[in-house]
Protein backbone atom coordinates (compact mmCIF):
# COMPACT_ATOMS: atom_id res chain seq x y z
CA UNK A 1 0.00 0.00 0.00
CA UNK A 2 1.47 3.52 -1.13
CA UNK A 3 0.08 6.71 0.12
CA UNK A 4 0.98 9.62 -1.95
CA UNK A 5 2.84 12.66 -0.76
CA UNK A 6 -0.01 14.92 -0.69
CA UNK A 7 -2.32 12.80 1.67
CA UNK A 8 0.85 11.86 3.84
CA UNK A 9 1.61 15.35 4.58
CA UNK A 10 -2.08 16.18 5.11
CA UNK A 11 -2.36 13.13 7.52
CA UNK A 12 1.10 14.65 9.31
CA UNK A 13 -0.41 18.49 9.23
CA UNK A 14 -3.59 17.04 11.15
CA UNK A 15 -1.52 15.20 13.47
CA UNK A 16 1.01 18.22 14.58
CA UNK A 17 -2.47 20.78 14.94
CA UNK A 18 -3.96 18.07 16.81
CA UNK A 19 -0.91 17.93 19.33
CA UNK A 20 -1.03 21.34 18.87
CA UNK A 21 -4.49 21.87 20.62
CA UNK A 22 -3.87 19.58 23.16
CA UNK A 23 -0.80 21.40 24.22
CA UNK A 24 -3.23 24.53 24.15
CA UNK A 25 -6.04 22.45 26.37
CA UNK A 26 -3.65 21.07 28.70
CA UNK A 27 -1.74 25.01 29.40
CA UNK A 28 -5.32 26.55 29.43
CA UNK A 29 -6.59 24.31 31.84
CA UNK A 30 -3.50 23.95 33.94
CA UNK A 31 -2.88 27.71 34.65
CA UNK A 32 -7.27 28.44 35.22
CA UNK A 33 -7.94 25.11 37.23
CA UNK A 34 -7.15 22.45 39.68
CA UNK A 35 -7.93 19.96 37.28
CA UNK A 36 -3.92 19.11 37.39
CA UNK A 37 -3.20 20.19 40.93
CA UNK A 38 -0.97 17.98 42.72
CA UNK A 39 -2.33 19.10 45.70
CA UNK A 40 -5.04 16.76 47.39
CA UNK A 41 -8.75 17.86 47.31
CA UNK A 42 -11.47 17.07 49.40
CA UNK A 43 -13.81 14.96 47.44
CA UNK A 44 -17.08 15.87 49.25
CA UNK A 45 -20.70 16.80 47.31
CA UNK A 46 -22.31 19.72 48.35
CA UNK A 47 -26.11 18.68 48.79
CA UNK A 48 -28.76 19.47 46.58
CA UNK A 49 -30.44 22.31 47.28
CA UNK A 50 -34.01 21.58 47.94
CA UNK A 51 -35.70 24.69 46.20
CA UNK A 52 -34.14 23.80 42.79
CA UNK A 53 -35.15 20.17 42.89
CA UNK A 54 -38.67 21.61 43.56
CA UNK A 55 -38.34 23.84 40.82
CA UNK A 56 -37.03 20.92 38.72
CA UNK A 57 -40.72 18.94 39.92
CA UNK A 58 -42.60 21.70 39.21
CA UNK A 59 -41.25 21.74 35.52
CA UNK A 60 -41.55 18.48 34.81
CA UNK A 61 -44.92 18.36 36.09
CA UNK A 62 -46.10 20.74 33.18
CA UNK A 63 -44.99 18.72 30.71
CA UNK A 64 -47.87 16.35 29.20
CA UNK A 65 -47.80 13.05 29.43
CA UNK A 66 -48.58 11.77 26.07
CA UNK A 67 -47.22 13.41 22.81
CA UNK A 68 -48.36 16.42 21.19
CA UNK A 69 -51.41 18.57 23.20
CA UNK A 70 -52.30 20.60 20.97
CA UNK A 71 -56.08 19.99 19.78
CA UNK A 72 -55.99 18.28 16.22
Amino acid sequence: MEMDDQSLGGTVWKVCLFILVQALVYLILSQSSTVFSTTPRSHSFKPARSLSIRRWAAALADIPAGGDSSPS
